[in-house]
């Protein structure tokens, strides 16, 4: 009966033994880190038939607006945001000087008119001089006209839109003085906006009046728009090696607004940037890295679920990514994120 107990014992105690040995054993294996991937299968990053650039919206027209007489402003009953439409009232000043003016050379003119009619009837019956007569008209046409001319002040002093739109930002407040051509209003036409697009000075020469563009706007959700690139830019932006292009966009139902960003997208078998034979797979930036011996490098997930290097020739940088010349076959799914802690064999997942 001793004998039984102690056999068991053993058993027990082997039985512990080769599971803690089993369970250090995992231990010691490589973790399984999680990763982001990128599939270049699906297209999402690859292929040379297009290009890719960052945009922004802007309004198709800027117009400043500003009384043309000086006086205090009494009334500006529109506020940043707001959508006016074409000749509505969006400011006025204090036209009570004009008025007294125009109401004394209204005077003037009655009384010239009075007078020139009195001597004109005096001519007709010979008793005076025509020199006379002609001073009288002239005087009354003077005075007539210099009336007119206050009229226009006292209507100058109401400010209306020129062109429906969104008012984009409010230089004064009632109470305010206002200068004649100082600025008061910015007022946005909006009917069509444009794309502005920063294109480097190596790709600027590809692109004419009339290429078409495909935009996407995130804002908007994933619905693309088609344009039409009106204006290559031809001078730098700030120094720099970029030059604008702008692409026109129709806005009937008025949700495009300056400041948006957009992606846009330009396909070159269309014509718009010469096309090679060579095929081009581009992937995110920040998944290329160097080693300490210069050589570009990345990680893919291979069918085994593990990470795989796979050194590279990187080519031109575009705005959605880099051109990888060779090492890739395009059909790979690189890994985007969690790379810095993954080396060759590295079992991965793919986070959700």
């Amino acid at each position: 009966m001793k004998t039984k107990f102690i056999l068991a014992g053993a058993i027990v105690a082997a039985i512990g033994i080769s599971g803690c040995s089993g369970k250090k054993e995992q231990k010691n294996g490589p973790d399984t880190l999680a990763v982001n991937v990128v599939n270049l299968s699906e297209g999402a990053m690859s292929s040379n038939d297009r290009i890719v650039y960052d945009g922004t919206l802007e309004a198709e027209k800027t117009i400043d607006l500003s009384f043309q007489v000086s006086g205090t402003i009494l009334s500006f009953p529109i506020q940043t945001g707001d959508y006016v439409k074409k000749g509505q009232l969006v400011g006025s000043v204090d036209e009570t000087v004009y008025r007294n003016q125009y109401n004394a050379q209204l005077a003037q003119a009655k009384l010239a008119k009075e007078n020139y009619t009195r001597i004109n009837d005096v001519f007709k019956k010979g008793s005076v001089a025509e020199i006379k007569m002609l001073e009288a008209r002239s005087n009354y046409e003077q005075a007539t006209s210099a009336a007119r001319a206050t009229y226009q002040n006292i209507a100058h002093t109401h400010l209306y839109a020129p062109v429906s739109g969104y008012i984009g930002e409010k230089k004064a407040e009632a109470g305010a003085v206002a200068n004649p051509g100082q600025p008061v209003l910015q007022l946005l036409d909006t009917r069509s906006v444009k794309v502005l697009v920063a294109v480097p000075e190596s790709e600027i020469n590809h692109y004419k009046a009339g290429t078409p563009a495909t935009v996407k706007i995130d804002a908007l959700g994933d619905q693309p728009l088609q344009g039409n690139v009106t204006e290559v830019g031809v001078l730098a932006l700030n120094g720099s090696a970029n030059y604008n292009l702008k692409i026109t966009l129709a806005n009937n139902d008025m949700k495009l607004r300056p400041g948006m960003l957009c992606k846009v997208i330009f396909n070159k078998t269309a014509g718009t940037v010469a096309s090679s034979n060579i095929k081009e797979v581009i992937v995110p930036v920040q998944a290329v890295q160097v080693d300490d011996k210069g050589t570009n490098f990345l990680f893919i997930m291979n069918a085994q679920n593990k990470a795989e290097r796979k050194d590279v020739i990187t080519g031109q940088l575009y705005s959605n990514g880099i051109t990888i010349k060779s090492g890739l076959s395009g059909n790979e799914q690189v890994i985007t994120s969690g790379y810095q802690k993954l080396a060759d064999q590295t079992p991965v997942i793919v986070s959700k």
